[in-house]
């Protein structure tokens, strides 16, 4: 695990869990999302130690972002958590088997994982709790020569700080990557170069414009330039699967 220690210190929070998945060779985007959303959705329900989990389709992989793109591509994701990372270990060990086969019917046979802490920086109002709103995510890339250590500071307190000036959004998380996970083995940072994962919810594409017209926005943006490399984003449609553990 990389950085874990450093990032224990200052969070206490659930571990969340982000499975990247391509899409199998001959399925469409539909026959993927029902797959997705559906039978790996009710798999997923069955395991024991999950707290809770989340689909996520892409439905937009326009560059929404005056960073360059990174090198991660993906067709959606599942966001699992746990009240620990050994929870995460043993939930996924107990489900090894019919998850492998089971990835076989919709996905590429490569899952890269990313296992982080996450920040409700902005939580979305419970008034919008029914509203289907626009979900814009991204994988941020460290700069180089930026330490981990270094990278969090700067994320989870001044550019945190800098977000909570904009306008327009309507909730906002980060999460910070503490392992990288390729093949079943923790990997570096260079193997899997993404260092936070950012969540950000707007009611409509005009609120979303409007966030990234605003002075605050820019100003934001050219804090990130200092330890941000590149931003991949991606607009995606979540939705949590039912629990059925026995």
């Amino acid at each position: 695990m990389q950085g874990l220690g450093h990032v224990l210190e200052r969070v206490i929070g659930m571990i969340s869990r982000i499975n990247l998945l391509k899409r199998k060779e001959g399925l469409t985007e539909e026959e993927f999302a029902a797959y997705l959303t559906h039978e790996h959705a009710a798999l997923l329900g069955t395991m024991p130690l999950l707290k809770g989990c989340d689909t996520n389709v892409v439905v937009d992989n326009e560059q929404r972002s005056p960073f360059d793109r990174g090198s991660t591509e993906i067709d959606g994701y599942t966001e699992m958590y746990f009240d620990s990372y050994g929870d995460m270990v043993r939930g996924m060990a107990a489900l090894e088997d019919a998850l492998a086969a089971d990835y076989a019917q919709f996905a590429s046979s490569d899952i890269p994982a990313l296992v982080a802490v996450k920040k409700v920086d902005t939580p979305v109002p419970a008034f919008l709790e029914d509203v289907k709103l626009i979900k814009r995510m991204s994988f941020l890339g460290r700069k180089d020569g930026v330490s981990a250590a270094t990278f969090q500071d700067e994320w989870w307190q001044m550019h945190s700080a800098l977000v909570k000036t904009m306008t327009g959004y309507a909730g906002y998380n980060q999460n910070l990557v503490i392992d990288r996970i390729v093949q079943g083995e923790s990997v570096p940072f260079e193997e899997l170069p993404i260092e936070g994962v950012v969540e950000f919810w707007f009611e409509n594409m005009k609120a979303f414009d409007e966030c990234y017209g605003t002075p605050a926005f820019k100003r934001t943006g050219a804090h990130g330039a200092e330890f941000i490399d590149n931003i991949t984003t991606y607009l995606v449609e979540s939705q949590p699967i039912a629990m059925t553990q026995a």
